[in-house]
């Protein structure tokens, strides 16, 4: 009968429909599971899983938020390791500065060969400090221990300002129009040690920067920050892998040049992920040989 077929589909609908308000509550917490994960994989180890009413579920969040804590507890005591060995480092390497310096002074009393000597070791340290300030400033990066003093500057007076001090006018800047009257709020100097590492980056594997762009994105929100070279380029396959810690790119070519350690574009990458931005490199714009190194900055509303 008709009533019978109204019946048995009314129940059919009532009870999908009571399984799948079953199923989401079910599966509720199972998302914030996920939500946790990922939240641990991009970084943020102090996320946690609250208790819940389901036994069950509460051992899993145990024995995740206890996994979460032993990383935790792991890469603060890696960061707090290298943070104490570059402190360390720092005193006698300041005292082999000094007597490289004294020596500097002395160069045209030597030799030719004790001269070579000398811009050897004289590179070597320089080298070393370098090394050993950046190693700081990665442990403070691991351990949340940056502290970043915002002011609102116009990008393209920065970008000419820090170009310009770094290459003594050497690499032109070219800046689109819309461009010109941009602000983005940011830390002057590690965003000047951005922009320092991107230049410094491009004279160790390719021959220096050939310009610096300053263009806006397609919805106007962002400023694009481009540091452009001419040297063999980035191939695909390691462009994501070039900012990782002491990557220094494909043994072949200019980057396989042993001239750096490889924190210098880390650093980049960290700096920039501090002021809600991001870094990538790709092919330059004109299709000629070499690479391009973009930092896209959230613009401040006007």
């Amino acid at each position: 009968p008709r009533a019978r077929l109204e019946s048995f589909a009314l129940t059919t609908v009532a009870g999908g429909l009571l399984g799948f308000w079953a199923a989401r509550r079910a599966l509720a917490p199972l998302g914030s599971f996920s939500q946790a994960a990922e939240a641990v994989a991009s970084g943020a180890l102090d996320t946690r899983i609250p208790a819940t009413n389901d036994p069950d579920l509460d051992t899993i969040a145990s024995s995740f938020n206890h996994m979460a804590q032993a990383l935790q507890d792991r890469v603060e005591r890696d960061a707090r390791f290298a943070s104490d060995v570059s402190h360390e480092l720092r005193s006698p390497l300041m005292t082999r500065a000094a007597s490289v310096e004294i020596l500097e002074k002395r160069r045209d009393e030597f030799d030719e060969r004790t001269q070579v000597a000398l811009d050897l070791l004289v590179a070597d340290v320089a080298r070393f400090q370098q090394l050993v300030e950046d190693l700081l400033e990665i442990s403070r990066f691991d351990v949340g221990a940056i502290r970043l003093h915002l002011e609102d500057v116009f990008v393209t007076e920065m970008v000419i300002q820090a170009v310009g001090a770094l290459t003594a006018g050497q690499v032109p800047v070219v800046y689109a129009e819309d461009a010109g009257e941009a602000v983005v709020r940011i830390d002057k100097r590690r965003m000047g040690r951005v922009i320092a590492n991107l230049i410094d980056n491009a004279e160790k594997y390719a021959g220096g920067a050939t310009r610096v762009t300053v263009d806006m994105s397609a919805d106007t929100t962002h400023v694009l920050i481009g540091v452009e070279d001419s040297g063999h380029g980035v191939p695909a396959e390691e462009r994501e892998v070039i900012f990782d810690r002491f990557s220094r790119g494909a043994a072949g070519g200019n980057r396989g040049a042993d001239v750096g350690v490889g924190l210098g574009l880390a650093l980049v990458d960290e700096h920039v992920r501090l002021h809600g931005g991001r870094v990538w490199v790709e092919d330059r714009p004109d299709a000629r040989a070499g690479a391009r190194f973009v930092v896209e900055l959230p613009v401040v509303p006007e």
